[in-house]
């Protein structure tokens, strides 16, 4: 006899036995003449349904004893599907708090960024303001230009789609270029208010210092007074002079030692100096 979780199965031999059995006991009743001959056709044929009888019972308890081992090996696949699935939570647990540590860390930066912008924009305004009082009392070279740099960053500063970042860094840019000026001469042309009317002219920029202006026949020839906020005519002795630095200016000629009139002292700077002397200056690699 073996076992199969819980169920028991009769061996074949078993089965080979009670047939023996009984044909044993039908010989005997044959031979006692107890039992007619129909008798024991009756007697056989019921021992052969009984004994077909237990041979379905025996394969229904092979069958129960399959199913019994699926049903067991499908139950361990369960087992160990739950298993992984419980594993698999427990990472997502895991990583679900690590995104709501890193959300709470982004959420305290926003709010900090938030504030950095309420801080931040009124001193952007505040910066564009003193640049434009900067260039209001510089001499007026390239006023369109720098105009237009104004604008561009009154524009900037209040648009909701920029970053404070970018805004920050346009606003830097305009200080930068405004401060490159006092390092670099140019020249280019310009309609101006001068000596009684407008006249195109050549515009010599030298660094943030002075502004002179020249026509193409070199007959009107002058620069702008910071003081009185206008245009004065220079004498024939500077025309050769601010002739010669629009031309290194525009790299038309070497650089070298030229005469020019410089704007009068500020306070403090050498306050005997006469507004009217006329200091050597070289011009040279495009910086005063």
């Amino acid at each position: 006899m073996r076992q199969t979780r819980g169920v028991v199965v009769q061996p074949q031999r078993e089965t080979r036995t009670m047939k023996r059995k009984w044909i044993v006991g039908a010989a005997l009743l044959l031979g006692s003449g107890v039992v007619a001959g129909e008798s024991v056709r009756d007697v056989i044929q019921e021992g052969d349904a009984w004994l077909v009888a237990q041979r379905a019972s025996q394969e229904r308890v092979n069958g129960y004893a399959s199913q019994t081992a699926e049903t067991d090996a499908e139950y361990q696949r369960l087992l160990r599907q739950i298993e992984g699935l419980e594993a698999y939570n427990r990472q997502l647990r895991t990583q679900i708090a690590a995104q709501d540590r890193e959300i709470a860390k982004t959420d305290a930066s926003i709010a900090k960024a938030t504030e950095v912008d309420r801080q931040l924009l009124p001193l952007l305004i505040n910066m564009v303001d003193t640049y434009e009082e900067l260039v209001a009392v510089s001499p007026p070279y390239l006023p369109d230009e720098r105009a237009e740099r104004i604008e561009f960053l009154r524009e900037t500063v209040d648009r909701a789609d920029v970053a404070a970042a970018e805004k920050f860094r346009q606003v830097l840019d305009a200080y930068m270029t405004e401060l490159s000026y006092g390092n670099t001469i140019e020249a280019y042309t310009d309609t101006i208010e001068a000596e009684g009317g407008e006249r195109e002219v050549n515009v010599l920029r030298l660094g943030r210092i002075g502004l002179f202006y020249q026509t193409a026949d070199r007959v009107h020839t002058g620069r702008w007074n910071a003081e009185a906020g206008r245009w004065e005519a220079l004498g024939a002795d500077f025309r050769n002079g601010i002739y010669q630095a629009i031309r290194i200016a525009n790299k038309l000629t070497a650089p070298s030692l030229l005469t020019v009139p410089l704007p009068p002292p500020q306070p403090g700077e050498m306050a005997s100096r006469d507004r009217h002397n006329a200091p050597l200056v070289a011009l040279g690699a495009g910086a005063p």
